[in-house]
């Protein structure tokens, strides 16, 4: 087999939603806390290499992002906070919206976010459920 070392090699383009991801990634580490890095890589980042999920993930690290208006207005972050990882989990929409709200494993995920990313309480679950009910009606 006869290998060409000197030929340059053909560079794969770059993916601008993954670069995107990146800078999120790079952003929220800054505030983060690091103990729960491991957690956050194995619950969030690493959904970057499956393609159904890039974009849901690159919108839902968006919000993540925007800690100043977890402090500002923490009723309307916590609202879009629960519409992302809503649509970053069940990413084809064959949830209803009644089974969301029910459903304990989403219910954990979001207070989870809420400390995995802030190290923070997450605002009483049922006032978003309730809210999310209403809206989608």
């Amino acid at each position: 087999m006869k290998w060409d070392v000197f030929r340059p090699r053909i560079k794969a383009k770059a993916d601008p939603v993954e670069e995107a991801i990146e800078k999120l990634e790079k952003v929220i580490e800054k505030f983060a806390p690091r103990k729960y890095f491991n957690e956050r890589e194995r619950s969030y980042y690493n959904y970057r290499t499956l393609p159904l999920y890039r974009e849901k993930l690159f919108n839902f690290l968006q919000i993540i992002s925007r800690k100043e208006r977890l402090k500002g207005d923490p009723t309307t972050f916590a609202q879009d906070l629960f519409l992302s990882l809503r649509n970053f989990y069940d990413p084809r929409m064959k949830a209803s919206s009644g089974a969301i709200v029910r459903d304990p494993a989403f219910k954990r995920k979001f207070k989870e976010i809420y400390r995995c990313f802030y190290d923070a309480e997450s605002p009483p679950f049922q006032e978003i459920a309730d809210w999310f009910s209403k809206a989608d009606h």
